[in-house]
């Protein structure tokens, strides 16, 4: 814990003080009383002198650290002439030294401590102790129970020699997992956990239900991990408690990335080896991976990578709960959880595509339980995963960014939209936009027309005015109207395909260039 003058002169913002010759490299390890302090004096020290008392002669050590008391009304700037320029010298005003002496002590007790407690914690993880372990030591520094959950929100551990002498008791500590009362209760209180979730300070609340304040830390937000909580059941809370929790987040977050796979998988090896896929460990070219047998076994026919962004949803989801859900809705699927995601792989036999009833029951399956879920493009090598990962994420983030509402977004119905994404990092859709459709948006932004929008709808609906028509909501002698207007100023009857698929792709990336 590195503390300099800076540091001690926030402590006594509140009096009047002059802070000068102090730079950031600072790391004083404790204070002394100047007068009594044994020599030679250190740069590690901060020494606490009073002005109307040092004696005439000193002898500063050079870049030494130096809090001086001064009294009341006491021109700061000509009492730090009186202090050799090398000295990094903080004045204070105050009537009462010892109060000084007492808040030096004090904040001085209490960082230290942060550091001591980080220490160890380091020892435990260097040394492997576990998490039990850690979170024993840290009731001794909280002197609270302490509980930590995963992202199943199953109580993997906690402070239970101290839980049985406090005599706490509720369904949480006796099933050691959430219970559905539980779940409704974090949603239901201002949706507590989903701000935990969003949240690196820890958070405070009050729980009514309990009758104690309790204090909830996200032990990673960039992906779900579970929490931390601490329960004010012996004493109320202290500031210092949020820096000893979020050292203590540090901690728990390294030791459960070491195991946290162990904890949800079921023990099938296709688990470690779509998990190994994922995390680039096999390399996807080698030919010598055929001779898995289980590769071949379990992974054959059409396959589709459909996954669950439990972080998205909009209130507490139970993971271990979805992911039996979509085993049970969609036969012979095999599912993993992955960095706070639900991954499933639905196959098909080789001569036959995804049955459109899989996407209906995965949209119902979604709007029930809040959830936001990606469907990919089919594919027939298991070693391909990760791009087809990628590509159910892909089509989350375009779903949800069209209609940001929990539902099943198939990548197939955003397939445009990311071409067009990509095209547009590196050019400009103005340059690749074809004449014509370029001369229609042009007219229409001058004449206020939408003839542009005519023409894409036209040829969308496969150049049949009555369907492009309906589908604008509009009669159908204004649509022939539009169109005479199209057929004066371009005079073509798009007859060839590949005119035809240009002119769509230029209005689609027109359109996106202007959204």
């Amino acid at each position: 814990m590195y503390i300099g003058l800076k540091n001690i002169q926030h402590l006594f913002q509140a009096q009047p003080n002059l802070l000068r010759n102090s730079d950031s490299t600072h790391c004083l390890t404790g204070w002394n009383k100047l007068l009594s302090a044994p020599l030679p004096y250190t740069g590690h020290l901060l020494y606490v002198c009073e002005y109307e008392t040092l004696p005439p002669q000193i002898s500063y050590a050079p870049d030494m650290h130096l809090l001086c008391i001064v009294k009341k009304n006491t021109n700061l700037t000509r009492a730090a002439e009186q202090f050799p320029a090398s000295v990094s010298l903080l004045l204070v005003e105050s009537r009462n030294p010892e109060e000084i002496y007492s808040q030096l002590q004090h904040y001085f007790n209490i960082q230290c401590g942060v550091g001591m407690f980080g220490q160890t914690l380091l020892e435990f993880l260097t040394f492997d102790n576990g998490l039990q372990a850690a979170i024993d030591h840290a009731y001794g520094v909280f002197q609270n129970p302490v509980f930590v959950f995963d992202t199943n929100y199953n109580l993997i551990a906690a402070t239970w020699d101290a839980i049985a002498k406090l005599g706490i008791q509720d369904q949480v500590i006796v099933q050691k997992r959430f219970t559905e009362q539980d779940f409704k209760m974090v949603s239901r209180q201002n949706n507590i956990h989903n701000k935990v979730r969003k949240s690196e300070i820890p958070i405070r609340a009050y729980n009514e239900a309990l009758g104690y304040e309790q204090m909830y830390c996200a032990i990673d937000t960039a992906k779900d991990m579970g929490h931390i909580v601490i329960s004010a059941v012996n004493k109320p809370f202290e500031p210092i408690d949020l820096e000893f929790l979020l050292i203590l987040k540090k901690y728990v977050d390294q030791q459960m990335k070491k195991d946290s796979f162990i904890r949800t998988s079921r023990g099938f090896n296709y688990e470690f080896f779509l998990k190994d896929l994922l995390d680039k460990k096999i390399a996807a070219n080698r030919e010598n991976l055929s001779h898995m047998q289980y590769v071949e076994r379990e992974f054959t026919g059409n396959m589709y990578c459909l996954v669950v962004e439990i972080a998205r949803s909009p209130s507490t989801v139970n993971p271990a709960m979805i992911r039996n859900l979509i085993e049970s809705r969609f036969p012979y699927c095999k599912t993993l959880i992955y960095n706070g995601q639900i991954i499933a792989i639905l196959s098909t036999l080789k001569n036959q595509l995804l049955p459109e009833e899989y996407r209906d029951t995965g949209k119902s399956l979604c709007r029930e339980q809040g959830l936001y879920a990606g469907l990919s493009n089919c594919f027939q090598n298991i070693l391909k995963l990760e791009e087809y990962y990628n590509q159910a994420l892909r089509a989350i983030e375009l779903g949800a960014c069209q209609e940001d509402a929990p539902d099943l977004f198939c990548y197939s119905h955003y397939y445009l939209e990311h071409v067009t994404n990509i095209f547009t990092l590196t050019e400009s859709p103005e340059t690749f936009c074809h004449p014509k459709m370029k001369f229609l948006l042009d007219y229409d932004k001058k004449h206020h027309s939408q003839l542009a929008y005519t023409l894409y709808m036209y040829l969308v609906h496969e150049r049949n005015l009555a369907a492009a028509a309906e589908a604008m909501d509009m009669h159908r002698s204004s649509l022939v109207y539009r169109f005479k207007k199209i057929d004066s100023l371009l005079g073509d009857d798009f007859a060839d395909y590949r005119e035809r698929l240009y002119l769509i792709l230029s209005y689609e990336m027109s359109k996106e260039a202007r959204s």
